[in-house]
């Protein structure tokens, strides 16, 4: 399994754990539109230096900031 930051619809983040294999997350918009959310991996550099890579399904583009919150918060 693996946990996926799902950002959609200007909504709160949302967690989802999928199997490794799937590749993408389905939302349907409010006015019926049905959308396939492509899981993608991102990496972050913590404090430490660490590297900490984050599956991320988003439909608009993010900032880094937005990410790294939301993996703070709910990861």
């Amino acid at each position: 399994m693996k946990k996926v930051l799902v950002f959609f619809n200007s909504q709160q983040v949302e967690v989802v754990n999928v199997l490794k294999p799937v590749t993408a997350i389905i939302r349907n918009y409010p006015n019926g539109d049905e959308v396939s959310l492509k899981i993608m991996l991102t990496g972050i550099h913590s404090l430490t230096g660490d590297h900490v890579e984050i599956c991320v399904a988003s439909d608009r583009e993010l900032t880094k900031e937005e990410v790294i919150n939301a993996v703070n918060k709910y990861l």
